[in-house]
């Protein structure tokens, strides 16, 4: 940094090889490649630094606290002793999230009920941080937050008695430091303090170092959250789920493990979620952070840090080059996500996406029995997935030129998969989970011409030929209420990998709604493979309820099944017409069966 003159030279442009902007771009890197993009990553730090300090100027409540030029003069004295420990902290991924979301703050864009002083007093902390690591002699006031005083990347204590929003002191000589609580000082590393948990797993000359961060207020993301410490099992339990998952992405997946040596610095665990639908986020603020819900197992957890760290990698590019210059006039299809989503959001989608794939393809080459079936399942699903919205992708006007070159990028990645073979049984079950997701997807977000859905219907009503089909597009109307269109996927993701689980789902179909989100006892009997309880209770939830999307969804994916032909084409193409007609038609006092409507739809 150096002070002022380093602060406010002139910004340093960087550029990355060719080698690795073509590596990045297919949705590889290497260890060399994520260092070039840590020299990016130290620059916008330093950016989003300078941004908050010319907002806040000298005169800026600080409240209890020094002002922010004191802090800022403490960073700089605690590089200049020791650089490297000072650029480490720098990195941290929660001081980038400080820094955007105070940035939003002072820009009166994002809310908070804290004091402003609490949120500038984090830079403060950073101050204390580095130069105890640099190991000088300073006094700092540092914020005190929901009762704890947190220095970040080392720990944090309480302070017992503190109001909501108060101030202690931190002292330091020699790299040893106390905090100041009403019950007396607080060594650091010492009785009373909590340190940050890490691990350190070594496999075949690959090793990876993270911090478990539970402490750091910034580490959700997005606003501030109190620190909550994991007891020592919890503790004891991550530690061993990283340790097989990183033995599981060396053994399998090593050109995916390799760049997380050096680019992956923290995780911050949450609780379980849904089983096979694990949470997960991270952000372009926070180079080298994920935050994950507790996996199940190892596999679960591995392919969720791929998943994130592909964020990871495409957030640092998108420091340095755009990949669009606008919107679509309406939002697009992610078979990942629920609801319709943005442009820049599906391009995040589908590079991560594009790692998952490859992950279960590394993983389908080896595992067998179960394992191997789950390999070819996901591999199977994601590969027609990704392909599909990389097509799609490809045709927007928006994309710039490193969009485009990333699309050609992936989608040679994509056509390189094309030769892989799958089986039989696990290609068809990952087909019938892409079908129904899409499906579902359409029936939920797209909303026919009305004028189309009462020609239809009309012509129903007389007995006639229908019209043409529709050369207008659908419009999308993002239903809030869509969850769970996944809900096929993970039933057999339930069966693939826990029989027993599966045959208790079974026993108790009225209840598999409150296991899985958006499925019904219809949809557990069909990956059952009961297709005839499934088709009894489709017709009878459209008898009575005509708007269930997984209802029209499963339907098709029978009838495409036991009855190809225009009513399978029908609700696979255009669910959402056959159901609108039928809604409408039903509304006139009409009847239609579902079956027969479809059928009527349906030939192209």
């Amino acid at each position: 940094m150096g002070g002022d003159d380093a602060v406010s030279r002139p910004r340093r442009r960087h550029r990355l090889d060719e080698q690795h902007v073509s590596a990045l771009l297919s949705g590889g890197g290497d260890v060399n490649t994520i260092a070039q993009l840590l020299t990016v990553e130290r620059s916008w730090r330093l950016l989003q630094l300078r941004a908050v300090l010319d907002i806040v100027g000298p005169d800026h409540d600080t409240g209890p606290l020094p002002s922010v030029r004191a802090a800022w003069d403490l960073l700089t004295e605690a590089e200049r002793h020791d650089p490297a420990k000072v650029d480490d902290l720098l990195l941290h991924p929660q001081a980038g999230v400080w820094a955007g979301y105070t940035l939003r703050r002072l820009r009166g864009t994002a809310r908070s009920t804290a004091p402003l002083w609490v949120d500038l007093g984090y830079l403060h902390s950073l101050a204390a941080a580095a130069a105890l690591r640099a190991g000088i002699d300073f006094r700092m006031t540092v914020p005190v937050r929901d009762g704890f005083a947190v220095l970040p990347t080392l720990g944090a204590v309480p302070v017992p008695g503190a109001a909501r929003w108060d101030s202690t002191e931190v002292r330091g000589s020699a790299g040893h430091g106390v905090v100041g609580t009403p019950a007396g000082e607080v060594r650091v590393g010492g009785d009373g303090w909590q340190a940050v948990s890490s691990v350190h797993i070594q496999a075949d000359g690959h090793t990876l170092a993270v911090r478990l961060d539970c402490l750091d207020p910034y580490r959700n993301l997005r606003a501030p959250t109190p620190p909550q410490a994991l007891s020592e099992p919890e503790l004891s339990h991550w530690r061993g789920l990283l340790t097989q998952a990183w033995q599981l992405l060396v053994e399998t997946s090593p050109a995916l493990a390799s760049p997380m040596t050096r680019g992956l610095f923290s995780v911050v665990p949450q609780p379980p979620a849904e089983r096979f639908r694990t949470m997960s986020a991270s952000a372009g603020d926070a180079f080298g952070c994920m935050i994950m819900s507790e996996p199940r197992d190892a596999t679960e957890l591995a392919v969720t840090m791929v998943h994130e760290f592909q964020h990871i990698k495409l957030g640092a590019l998108l420091h340095l080059a755009p990949l669009h210059t606008g919107e679509p006039a309406r939002r697009l299809y992610a078979p990942w996500r629920d609801d319709p989503r943005p442009l820049g959001g599906l391009l995040q989608g589908v590079y991560a996406f594009a790692g998952i794939t490859e992950f279960w393809r590394s993983l389908s080459h080896g595992a067998t029995d179960g394992a191997g079936t789950l390999a070819h399942f996901e591999f199977a699903r994601w590969r027609r997935q990704v392909r599909t919205v990389l097509a799609l992708i490809a045709q927007l006007p928006q994309l710039t030129e490193v969009g485009r070159r990333l699309v050609a990028g992936l989608t040679a990645t994509v056509d390189r998969w094309q030769t892989d073979s799958v089986p039989d049984q696990p290609l068809a079950a990952a087909h019938d989970a892409v079908a129904d997701h899409r499906a579902r997807w359409r029936l939920h977000h797209l909303r026919p011409p009305a004028e189309v859905v009462t020609a239809f219907t009309e012509c129903w009503m007389a007995g006639a030929d229908r019209p043409d089909l529709p050369t207008v597009a659908p419009a999308v109307e993002a239903d809030p209420n869509a969850q769970g269109l996944d809900a096929r996927a993970v039933l057999e993701l339930w069966r693939l990998t826990d029989a027993t689980g599966f045959e208790r789902l079974r026993a108790d179909p009225a209840a598999i709604h409150a296991r899985v989100t958006g499925a019904r006892p219809a949809d557990l009997a069909l990956v059952a493979g009961d297709r005839d309880t499934a088709r009894r209770e489709y017709l009878y939830e459209l008898s009575t309820d005509s708007d269930r999307p997984g209802a029209w969804a499963g339907l098709g994916l029978i009838l495409a099944d036991s009855r190809p032909g225009p009513a399978a084409d029908a609700l696979r193409d255009r669910p959402e017409l056959v159901r609108a007609v039928h809604r409408a038609v039903r509304g006139c006092g009409g009847d239609a069966g579902p079956v027969e409507l479809a059928a009527w739809i349906g030939p192209r």
